[in-house]
């Protein structure tokens, strides 16, 4: 089976992916081009790494390079015997040049650079080396953006200037994605500079070079998602970005791309679990009605 490319969004004014995510039963094997920092706290969770199976529990760490292939999923296993727990991770999704292009090439970051390029083969660090930087990954949850940023740098290199770790692959192994990502990688540009202009399904399947009705099922088969749920996602992403800034909810549709308020409003609450309003509330005053967890645009919970 050929892994299918995953769709990363980004999230709204970050270089950078940070989320709490379930493992759930209904993830694909996939690969997308962001190196993935996992850190599994609690459960167990089978994987298939690369070409091989793999299980890991609460405080395993695995470092996975751009475009390998993987797929993380509850133990069934587990879940009989303890079915009140649901496994769960943070994970850090960046890509080698998310702080510019050159930025991961400074001498200083040398030991960076050697740590991204092992993790082409999949890292499993040791528990020695994980209780280095566990409290800083338990942590990093609760920080702004720029100590988030500031953490994450710090955690790579603990993790650089260690060997205590295992490969996950062979040393020869090695999967070709270029044809595929190439063309999910246009359509994601594509919607990401123009997700305030109308954008139709004609549109973007000329990018893909496809027709209309095989590119939405290229990209359902992709992503998981219809293309309509994706680009409904980037313009709530954004309008959260202007609602945190104090703007108004008119100017957070406006400047998200929607045509229609009613429409707006519907698919923020579809996407956020609670209204424009009360995101800004969330956010500016720390009024929760919802109590939300950290967000995922994979399982639905809200996106800061």
């Amino acid at each position: 089976m050929e892994p299918s490319y995953r769709l990363i969004q980004s999230q709204a004014n970050r270089s950078f992916v940070f989320k709490l995510e379930p493992f759930g039963l209904h993830t694909r094997w996939h690969y997308h081009p962001e190196i993935e920092l996992i850190y599994f706290m609690e459960g167990r969770t089978s994987a298939v790494i690369g070409e091989s199976f793999q299980e890991f529990e609460e405080g395993d760490l695995v470092l996975l390079g751009a475009n390998f292939p993987h797929v993380l999923q509850e133990s069934k296993e587990f879940v009989r015997l303890h079915p009140e727990i649901a496994p769960f991770g943070l994970i850090v999704q960046f890509t080698d040049t998310f702080l510019g292009n050159d930025f991961i090439q400074k001498p200083e970051l040398k030991p960076i650079q050697t740590l991204l390029s092992k993790a082409k083969r999949g890292l499993k660090f040791h528990k020695s080396s994980v209780e280095k930087v566990s409290d800083s990954l338990h942590k990093m949850q609760y920080l702004n953006d720029t100590r988030k940023l500031i953490s994450l740098l710090e955690v790579l290199a603990e993790l650089a200037e260690t060997a205590e770790f295992d490969y996950l692959t062979p040393k020869d192994y090695f999967y070709d994605h270029t044809q595929d990502e190439d063309r999910m990688v246009r359509v994601n540009e594509y919607v990401y500079k123009h997700f305030a202009d109308t954008i139709t399904i004609a549109d973007v399947a000329k990018i893909a070079n496809m027709t209309e009705s095989s590119f939405c099922r290229y990209f359902k088969s992709r992503t998981l998602k219809h293309f309509t749920r994706f680009l409904n996602e980037v313009r709530v992403s954004h309008a959260c970005k202007v609602l945190r800034n104090g703007q108004s909810v008119t100017d957070a549709f406006f400047e998200s791309g929607f045509n229609n308020q009613s429409y707006f409003n519907q698919q923020f609450k579809k996407i956020q679990k609670m209204t424009p309003m009360d995101y800004q509330k969330w956010k500016l005053k720390g009024v929760n009605p919802i109590k939300p967890k950290e967000p995922s645009i994979s399982s639905g919970t809200p996106l800061l």
